[in-house]
C-alpha cells in the first residue's frame, strides 16, 4: 500500500488531521506551562518525570493533568475542604512572591 500524501487526503481528512494535531500541542502547552508554574510540593512525584512523560503524545499531558497535580490546600479550602494550615498559607504566599501587607 501507498504512503497517502496530504494532497491524497479529502478536505474531512485534512480537518481531523488539523483539529487533532491543535488539540495535542495546546495539551502541550498548557501541560508545560502548569508543570514550570506549578510548585512540587503540588505535584505527584519527580517535577523531571513529568517533564519527560509531558511528550508522550496526547497520554503524557492528560495523565498529568489526571495524575500527577495535587490540589492546592488554599483551593481545596475555598472548595468547601478543610482550612489550610497557616504553614500552608504562608508558603503558598512565598511561592507566590507576597511579601506581607504593605506598611503605609
Amino acid at each position: 500500500m501507498q504512503k497517502k500524501r496530504w494532497a491524497d487526503l479529502s478536505l474531512l481528512q485534512k480537518i481531523g488531521i488539523i483539529v487533532g494535531a491543535t488539540f495535542q500541542f495546546g495539551l502541550l502547552a498548557l501541560g508545560l506551562w502548569d508543570l514550570a508554574h506549578r510548585p512540587a510540593a503540588e505535584i505527584r512525584g519527580d517535577k523531571r518525570f513529568w517533564w519527560g512523560f509531558m511528550f508522550v503524545n496526547w497520554i503524557g499531558p492528560l495523565a498529568y493533568f489526571t495524575y500527577g497535580r495535587r490540589e492546592s490546600p488554599l483551593l481545596a479550602w475555598r472548595r468547601g475542604g478543610a482550612e489550610p494550615a497557616v504553614d500552608e498559607e504562608i508558603a503558598l504566599e512565598e511561592s507566590a512572591g507576597f511579601d506581607g501587607p504593605a506598611v503605609v
